[in-house]
C-alpha cells in the first residue's frame, strides 16, 4: 500500500522499544514529518505522563500532541483521550514510554503494552542494534511472546553499523515471526540533546532543519506504509463550539510550558476562554478570572522572573481577591518566596511560604494520587485526583497543606503543596480527566 492509500481513512501504529534510549522519539518524529510531507493529516501521541517528548512530536506533526496514560485515564477514558487527539486526522503515530512492558510496580499496568491493548493498536518495535547479532532474536522473541493479545506489525533495527551487521541481524531474526520493516544506520544525524528532565525542549533547538532531514532519510530506511493498520474506533470528525464563561490566564513561554493538552481541551469545553501570556515578558491578561501556572524550567530564568515586580503585585492581588489559582511544579515554585540556583536566591512571587533549592540529583519521580482535605478549595474538598511528579528541587520552610498524597501503589509520598482558599499549588502535574473537580476549581 502506498502512502496515499492512507488518505481518507483512520490508520495507526504504536512505536515501542525494549528499553529507554532506543531512539523512539527521533524515529517517531521522522515518521510523522515524512507522512506530513506526503500530504497526510497526522495525529501525534505520547504514552505516559511525559511533558517534553510531546513538544517534539507536536512540532513534527504541526498539530497538538496528546498524552495517552492508562493510570490517569483507565479504560473508556483512554479511548476518549485518543478520540480527542484524532479529530480531523487520518493517521495516528503513538510513541511509547520506556520499555514496552515497563509499568507500575513491576507490572504492565499503565505500560505502553497496556495502552496498545486498550486501543487495539499494532506495535512497531524498535530494536537498538548496536553490539547485537544473534541475541537480537532472543530479545525480540521474548518481547513478542511475553504478553498475549499484542499485535506486532514490524521491527525497525536502529543503529546498524554496516551491511555485514545488517546481514547478521536479518539471519538471526529470520526465525522470529515479526518482519523487519526498517533498518536505520548508525549515524549522528538521528540524535537530540538532553538535560536532567530528558530531552531539551523542542523550542530550544533548530528542530525544523532536523525534521526535514530525518523525514528525507527515513523514507530510504523504513517501509512507511507497512507500519500502519486501519483503526477500529468510532472517532469524532470535528470540534464543536463551546460557550465562553470565564477568562482563564495560562502561563506559557520558555519557563512555563508543561501542560497536558487534554487539560486545556477540558477547560475550553467547560467554557474557559484560554488567554496565554508570558510571565517572562507580559503583564497579567486583562479581565483574568482564573490563573493556571504550569510546569517548566523557572530555575533557568530565575533572574528574569525575580525582576517582574508588576506581575508579582498583580498575582498577589488576584489571590487576595479570591481568584482561583492552579500552579503545578514550576508554577508552584514561581509562587514561593524564592528559588535558589547555584547558591543564589532569586525572589519569586512570595504568595506562598517556602524556598525552592535546585539540586543535582533527582528528588522525586512517579505517579501520584491525591485526596483533598476539608481545608482545600471548596470545589476540591474530598475529591480524588491523579497526577505525576518529577522534580530536581527540594523545599525549605515548605508545607504539605490540604492534600494527602500517595503513589500509584497506595504508599504515602513526601512532597509539598498548598490547597487552601482558592489556591491549589503543588509539585504535582494533574491530569484533569482523572477528576472533573480540577476543572470546576478553575471555573468556580
Amino acid at each position: 500500500m502506498a502512502l496515499r492509500g492512507l488518505q481518507g481513512g483512520n490508520y495507526g501504529a504504536l512505536i515501542a522499544a525494549a528499553w529507554s534510549g532506543s531512539g523512539k522519539t527521533v524515529l517517531a518524529c521522522a515518521l510523522i514529518r515524512a507522512l506530513v510531507r506526503s500530504g497526510l493529516r497526522v495525529a501525534p501521541f505520547k504514552v505516559g505522563p511525559d511533558y517534553i517528548d510531546p513538544g517534539f512530536l507536536e512540532t513534527a506533526a504541526g498539530r497538538p500532541c496528546y498524552n495517552l496514560d492508562s493510570f490517569f485515564c483507565p479504560g473508556e477514558a483512554l479511548l476518549q483521550s485518543f478520540a480527542r487527539g484524532m479529530r480531523g486526522a487520518e493517521v495516528a503515530v503513538v510513541e511509547g514510554v520506556m520499555g514496552l512492558y515497563d509499568g507500575i510496580g513491576g507490572t504492565v499496568r499503565a505500560s505502553t503494552a497496556e495502552v496498545a491493548k486498550i486501543l487495539g493498536l499494532p506495535v512497531v518495535l524498535i530494536l537498538p542494534a548496536r553490539s547485537l547479532s544473534t541475541t537480537a532474536a532472543a530479545l525480540v522473541k521474548g518481547l513478542v511472546e511475553f504478553e498475549p493479545g499484542l499485535r506486532f506489525r514490524g521491527l525497525i533495527l536502529n543503529g546498524v553499523g554496516s551491511s555485514k551487521h545488517e546481514r547478521l541481524l536479518r539471519r538471526a531474526l529470520a526465525s522470529v515471526k515479526v518482519p523487519v520493516v526498517g533498518v536505520v544506520p548508525r549515524e549522528e544525524t538521528f540524535r537530540l540533546p538532553s538535560r536532567h528532565l530528558g530531552l531539551v525542549q523542542a523550542e530550544e533547538i533548530s528542530l525544523e532543519e532536523k525534521l526535514e532531514l530525518w523525514a528525507e532519510r527515513i523514507k530510504d530506511y523504513v517501509d512507511l506504509p507497512a507500519l500502519f493498520e486501519p483503526l477500529d474506533l468510532s472517532l469524532p470528525s470535528a470540534d464543536k463550539p463551546f460557550p465562553r464563561k470565564r477568562v482563564v490566564a495560562v502561563a506559557r513561554d520558555e519557563a512555563f510550558s508543561f501542560y497536558y493538552r487534554e487539560n486545556l481541551d477540558l477547560l475550553a469545553e467547560a467554557g474557559a476562554e484560554l488567554v496565554f501570556f508570558s510571565p517572562l515578558r507580559d503583564s497579567l491578561p486583562q479581565k483574568t478570572e482564573a490563573l493556571y501556572l504550569g510546569g517548566g524550567y523557572p530555575e533557568l530564568f530565575a533572574e528574569t522572573l525575580s525582576r517582574r515586580d508588576d506581575l508579582r503585585a498583580a498575582i498577589r492581588r488576584l489571590i487576595r481577591e479570591g481568584c482561583p489559582v492552579l500552579a503545578e511544579c514550576g508554577g508552584f515554585m514561581f509562587l514561593l518566596e524564592a528559588i535558589e540556583q547555584q547558591g543564589k536566591a532569586y525572589p519569586m512571587m512570595g504568595a506562598l511560604p517556602g524556598l525552592a533549592v535546585m539540586d543535582r540529583r533527582l528528588r522525586s519521580l512517579g505517579y501520584r494520587e491525591v485526596r483533598f482535605r476539608p481545608e482545600a478549595p471548596p470545589s476540591l474538598r474530598g475529591a480524588l485526583a491523579r497526577g505525576h511528579e518529577f522534580r530536581y528541587s527540594r523545599l525549605l520552610k515548605g508545607y504539605l497543606h490540604g492534600l494527602e498524597v500517595k503513589d500509584a501503589e497506595g504508599q504515602p509520598v513526601e512532597t509539598y503543596g498548598w490547597a487552601r482558599g482558592q489556591v491549589l499549588a503543588s509539585y504535582i502535574h494533574f491530569h484533569f480527566a482523572s477528576a472533573p473537580e480540577l476543572v470546576a476549581h478553575l471555573m468556580s
